[in-house]
């Protein structure tokens, strides 16, 4: 006990020095600010690495926690069990709140403290900037303070403790158990950690211009745009991986339905998108002057409302994993960023009356790029505004409301292919006359609305509406969704002929790269807009009933039906469920069994008869030749030796001096481990395997096995569907167990490869810049060729 004591206050020791050492840090740098003086520095140096330093070993000593069981700790307990793979133990560290939190402070300081050590810029702001930073931590560091990864178990699930130091854990929320949702949390907080330095240089930037000093944005700019890109790459592939998870394992078919989490990550992700725009253009032409640094400082805000959607409890998300709701700590940190990013930034535009806006022409260049970022802009309002509007309602009148799919689409719609025709013409202008551009994007816009009207079947209408439904709605949804398609097709045009043209100028070999870069992500972005525009209007559906299907086995026997309304035939062989983990690799060794407290009331153990003992009403047998022996009444067991037995049984110590420990069963609780009594061991997970074959007339399309999972515990079941990926789409099966057998639902849905594809193209694209931008890659370099 004492160990026990001893190792879960060494977590909270250092949570306690990470929370002193930002405390410090915060305090003296902001000192220096304020003062000038920077004899604290090195202190201030010190304060933030050891503060740094202690939530890494902090996160390192949680995770070895959850890979050697250490259910001691309540944390630990609550997400992680022995049947879990090592990948899924290490998931389970940031599978809640408080870990994850652990995991984003960690992040966060290594990217405030890389700036404060490195001291590449020691300008008066800069320490602000280090201040404002090392204050973010602050308010993580007193999140896990009070909401320590490190309660003892004894604390927080006394009625648990009470039976001795459990054998075994709570588990892993199985919507968690996956390749894909492993990886995505580290990478989506890597991605906030990113943008927390730009923030807090788009805030300094207002507080030195309101103080008449000097700013550090210019200063700045290179190293924050690289983040940035970073950042953007990172989300990115976050937001993809989170799309592969919800195909492959809710079994719904879709990676996207404005659910409130894709949601809400979706709106940082724009805001990133526009901010990179604005820092572009204010780079080269010094366009964006004051929405260039509030953009930034805007960003951490739209991160931290994301976090409180995905954890609060309050935003109903099959996506939401942290019960318990998400504290007042991220709450705390989500206003006050929020007034920091915007309160100096208005009080700056309000005294100066500076504008970003210039005497232009309504559609030259600047023009047209204000339009493109200001529809990044629209469409994170729409997004944050159709999640935010049912919680103030709820809050306001008590009625509860919902915002479905359909909101989404119908205001996002017109404002995708606005921004298509924006970008297009703003490629088309560097090498073509404006009034050719215009005449070229007014023919596209024709094309689309006829194309938008003229295709308007029911089936592939943007949105069905209702004669009551507002005009707005009528008229867009009335549309046809092929009407992206000109506007893509332009777009994506535009660009290859802008890239084309710039390639045979450009001498340099980055600044050839860096303009490939430049030309893959509008590509991409061209290419995803279609498919996923695409994939959802133009698939089909449909479902059959197999009746008798749990009945089947693996003697040959098979089930065929037709697909009414479809061309498919299903056949359903050889139904077998499967448990995880199986009664003998959840049994005990007998040195695992003598090691457990004897107060444990009842535990279930594995081994092989060496030595039987038999007395007057009771038969005992050795199990390995050990000091661990199992107990039975002489009438209803007879143990042999040399046989392997799976025994359940009640715990206790026998106090002799050549038996450490004994497990005391009965006739229905104890058998040969070939085959021990069903009801003896309760599985963590039941895997309901089904094998089927999908036939296209007399052409076989798909042959797998379908799957559903059932927890112990839980109300909840996860699929894992069949998937027949071919270059025009993919038939997607997947199968739900009903009282009656089984139901089967056979999707198609076209072009979703190509959707995967464009976020690769993007990512590559993005890739290339971030490496060989003249002007601020991480592959160094100089000023080349490149013009706005």
């Amino acid at each position: 006990m004492t160990t026990v004591v001893f190792g879960l206050a060494v977590g909270t020791w250092l949570l306690a020095i990470g929370l002193f050492g930002s405390v410090l840090a915060t305090a003296l740098l902001g000192y220096e600010y304020v003062t000038g003086d920077e004899s604290f520095l090195r202190v201030s140096q010190a304060a933030a690495g050891v503060a740094t330093g202690s939530f890494v070993i902090a996160l390192l000593y949680l995770t070895s926690q959850f890979l050697s069981g250490d259910y001691t700790n309540a944390y630990v307990w609550d997400n992680t069990a022995n049947y879990l793979p090592t990948l899924y133990k290490v998931t389970g560290v940031y599978a809640s709140n408080a870990g994850s939190i652990l995991l984003w402070a960690m992040l966060t300081a290594v990217v405030v403290t890389t700036t404060l050590l490195l001291g590449r810029y020691s300008t008066r702001g800069t320490r602000l900037s280090q201040s404002l930073g090392m204050g973010v931590v602050t308010v993580f560091a007193w999140m896990l303070v009070n909401d320590s990864p490190f309660t003892p178990l004894s604390a927080e699930y006394p009625s648990v403790a009470a039976n001795g130091i459990p054998q075994d854990g709570s588990g892993l929320n199985p919507l968690l158990v996956d390749p894909f949702m492993a990886i995505h949390p580290p990478i989506t907080f890597s991605a906030y950690a990113l943008m927390v330095v730009p923030f807090t240089v788009g805030v300094t930037h207002f507080v030195t211009r309101l103080r008449g000093t000097e700013s550090i944005f210019d200063d700045w700019l290179g190293s924050m745009t690289r983040w940035l890109r970073g950042s953007w790459l990172l989300l990115t592939a976050a937001i993809t991986l989170g799309g592969i998870w919800a195909y492959r394992v809710l079994g719904w078919g879709g990676f996207w339905s404005w659910d409130p989490v894709e949601t809400s990550v979706l709106i940082p992700w724009l805001g990133l998108t526009a901010v990179l725009h604005t820092l572009n253009q204010y780079r080269r032409s010094g366009r964006y002057a004051v929405l260039a640094p509030a953009a930034t400082a805007a960003l951490l805000p739209l991160v931290i409302y994301a976090t409180t959607v995905v954890r609060s409890g309050v935003f109903r998300s099959v996506h939401s994993f942290a019960g318990g709701g998400i504290g007042s700590g991220v709450l705390f940190l989500l206003g006050t960023t929020s007034t920091l990013a915007v309160g100096p930034a208005f009080i700056h535009w309000f005294r100066t009356e500076q504008s970003d806006a210039e005497e232009a022409s309504l559609l030259d260049r600047a023009t047209i790029y204000h339009a493109a970022v200001l529809g990044f802009i629209l469409l994170a309002f729409v997004s944050l505004w159709g999640l935010t509007f049912p919680v103030v309602r709820s809050l306001a009148s008590g009625v509860e409301v919902s915002v479905d799919a359909r909101y989404y689409n119908l205001w996002s719609f017109p404002v995708v292919v606005g921004m298509l025709l924006a970008g297009g013409m703003y490629a088309q202008q560097e090498r073509f006359s404006t009034r050719g551009t215009v005449g070229t994007a007014a023919t596209v816009l024709i094309a689309a609305l006829a194309v938008g009207v003229v295709l308007a079947r029911p089936e592939w209408q943007l949105s069905s509406t209702e004669p009551f439904d507002p005009v707005y709605y009528r008229a867009i949804g009335s549309l046809s969704v092929v009407t992206v398609l000109p506007p893509a097709v332009y777009f994506a045009g535009a660009w290859i002929v802008r890239y084309a043209g710039r390639l045979r100028r450009l001498t340099g070999r980055q600044a050839k790269l860096n303009e490939t870069g430049i030309a893959l992500i509008h590509v991409g972005a061209a290419l995803l807009i279609v498919s996923v525009s695409f994939v959802y209007v133009f698939s089909t559906t449909a479902s059959v009933g197999i009746v008798g299907a749990t009945e089947l086995d693996d003697t040959g026997e098979r089930i065929v039906r037709d697909v009414e309304g479809s061309p498919y035939t299903v056949e359903v062989t050889n139904y077998s469920p499967e448990n995880t983990p199986t009664m003998t690799e959840a049994a005990m060794t007998p040195a695992e069994a003598g090691s457990v407290d004897p107060s444990s009331s009842v535990i279930l153990v594995k081994g092989e008869v060496t030595a039987v003992q038999r007395f007057e009403d009771t038969t005992i047998a050795q199990l390995n030749g050990s000091r661990v022996w199992v107990g039975a009444d002489s009438g209803t067991v007879q143990f042999e030796e040399g046989s392997v037995i799976v025994a359940r049984g009640t715990l206790s110590d026998p106090r002799s001096e050549n038996i450490d420990a004994l497990v005391y069963t009965n006739g229905e609780n104890v058998g040969p481990a070939s085959a021990p009594p069903t009801d003896v061991y309760s599985p963590r997970v039941v895997d309901h395997r089904f094998d089927v074959q999908l036939y296209r007339g007399d052409t076989l399309v798909a042959d797998g096995t379908v799957a559903e999972q059932s927890y112990r515990g839980r109300d909840m079941q996860t699929n894992d569907p069949l998937i027949e990926r071919g270059i025009t789409g993919d038939t997607y099966v997947v199968g739900t167990r009903t009282a009656g057998g089984l139901s089967i639902e056979i999707s198609r849905y076209p072009l979703a490869n190509q959707i995967w594809f464009g976020v690769a193209v993007m990512l590559v694209g993005m890739g290339l810049v971030f490496l060989f931008d003249p002007a601020s890659g991480a592959a160094g370099g100089r000023r080349s060729g490149n013009r706005d």
